[in-house]
């Protein structure tokens, strides 16, 4: 067995040690931190909708795109909780990683979204809230939100990737308004405590470019 190979071999049985086997993941992201206190003024908005609008592969030419097995690929529940897929040394795909029962990837998004309109001083209402009914209707669909690894020599690099666009009657959102954020760590090995931190700050990363860009829109 040539070097590469060698050391290819060792990295597998890390990763398989650090729990990137066939077997399914689950995992929690958390509060994003401390959520933002909701402004007592400024333009009321609602966030009406938050779209899934993904597109999975069962076979993707390159680990960012999100997949899941052929036989769960065309599972609404599964791909509304998908977030990763491990893979090992070779990039063969194993075990997907899935928010828990109950959590969405739409539901968390929706959360980053709201934190970054009230830290831009946006007054951000839920259904019975006071003032619900007048609010600006915002709406959010997702283009990309995935996590994934890369293999190397000596550590891998874990990824996540988020896109997301929003569309309604307020300045900030006139013809529309796409983010995106990447987040990247190296590593050794992969546990699952990693797939949860990274996917993290891919929605706290997102949230904060939202809040720089509604700002940079906003009227002078």
């Amino acid at each position: 067995m040539n070097r590469k190979l060698r050391l290819a071999a060792l990295f597998g049985v890390l990763c398989l040690l650090a729990g990137c086997a066939t077997s399914r993941s689950v995992v929690d992201l958390g509060a994003a931190g401390a959520e933002p206190v909701n402004p007592a003024q400024g333009q009321e908005v609602a966030i009406a909708k938050v779209e899934d609008a993904r597109v999975f592969e069962t076979a993707p030419r390159s680990p960012d795109i999100p997949s899941l097995s052929p036989s769960e690929a065309n599972d609404p529940g599964i791909r509304a909780r998908a977030i990763a897929r491990k893979r090992n040394a070779f990039g063969q795909a194993l075990g997907d990683v899935l928010l828990p029962e109950g959590q969405t990837v739409s539901d968390a998004t929706r959360q980053a979204i709201v934190a970054a309109f009230r830290r831009a001083g946006y007054r951000v209402l839920a259904p019975g809230d006071a003032g619900h009914e007048r609010a600006v209707p915002v709406a959010a669909r997702i283009e990309r939100y995935w996590t994934w690894f890369t293999p190397g020599f000596w550590a891998v690099t874990v990824q996540n990737r988020a896109e997301v666009t929003l569309s309604g009657a307020l300045p900030a959102l006139q013809g529309g308004l796409t983010v995106t954020s990447e987040v990247s760590e190296s590593m050794q090995a992969v546990f699952e405590s990693d797939w949860q931190r990274v996917s993290a700050e891919g929605l706290a990363a997102l949230s904060a470019r939202l809040t720089e860009a509604l700002n940079a829109r906003r009227p002078q």
